[in-house]
């Protein structure tokens, strides 16, 4: 039996107009059980105050009260719910029952669609890097210790990662998976013109200046490549007045292919 938790992209709490929440109808569902509201609230997670604090605006929006309870002190003084209290908590569940079995069925169209299901787990990846760029895996070569990843993105654009071979082995890293490639914004350097010198750099991305904050010492270059990625770069200020860049101009993305992370969807 597969035990792996279903991607839900499409998640919801249901909220009742004024504030009337889960959290709430937690509470009253624990009130109606225990008869006490201290317990109850101990019991989702509340304070004796906040608790209160609750059923009192709740019993204030009501037409009439949810909750009543005789004078006990601390310790509750026998709470419970009215009849409208009961009535109003059967209509939450049922409520409840129709919000999850719609969002099942969102999920389960969305599921169908393979290019937004891909979208939505880019979406809640979360890293340091500055950028990561989605592409597939369109070559692997494998050398005595380590191996080179080719990743193709958007408009052809091919970038290269080495990583180990038990990266490669761990990660299921095969042609045609689809990939993250993330590059910290500093290991980026930009040329604008190469002066007929070569480089050793693997990776050699061509792209126009899209963007430029400057900073108070360094400043950030966002090229746009071709097919529509962006790769950002952090160069000093007095680099950005060396290399005259403005927006709109053509320089390259340079790093090595030790400098790219590769990620794989899980």
């Amino acid at each position: 039996m597969n035990s792996e938790p279903r991607f839900t992209p499409v998640e919801g709490e249901l909220r009742l107009i004024g504030g009337l929440n889960e959290r709430l109808f937690q509470l009253l569902a624990a009130i109606e059980r225990i008869g006490s509201i201290n317990r109850a609230a101990r019991e989702v997670g509340l304070s004796y105050k906040g608790a209160w604090e609750m059923v009192e605006r709740a019993n204030n929006l009501s037409p009439r009260i949810l909750v009543s309870t005789a004078i006990g002190g601390r310790h509750g003084g026998g709470t419970r719910l009215t009849a409208a209290g009961k009535l109003l908590l059967r209509l939450f569940h049922g409520l409840q029952e129709e919000h999850r079995l719609f969002l099942e069925r969102i999920n389960r169209q969305l599921a169908d669609n393979p290019d937004l299901m891909l979208l939505f787990r880019r979406l809640i990846m979360q890293a340091s890097a500055r950028n990561q760029l989605f592409g597939k895996v369109s070559a692997v070569r494998i050398g005595a210790t380590y191996a080179e990843v080719d990743v193709s993105l958007k408009g052809g654009t091919v970038l290269c990662s080495a990583v180990t071979k038990e990266s490669v082995d761990a990660l299921g890293i095969a042609v045609g998976v689809d990939a993250v490639a993330l590059i910290k914004a500093p290991q980026v350097i930009l040329v604008k013109d190469f002066s007929g010198y070569r480089l050793s750099a693997r990776n050699q991305l061509p792209g126009t200046v899209a963007r430029i904050q400057k900073g108070a010492v360094n400043t950030e270059v966002v090229l746009q490549l071709a097919g529509g990625d962006s790769i950002a770069a952090i160069i000093t200020n007095d680099s950005l007045e060396a290399l005259a860049l403005k927006e709109g101009d053509t320089a390259t993305a340079v790093f090595k292919a030790g400098a790219v992370i590769l990620g794989v969807a899980a």
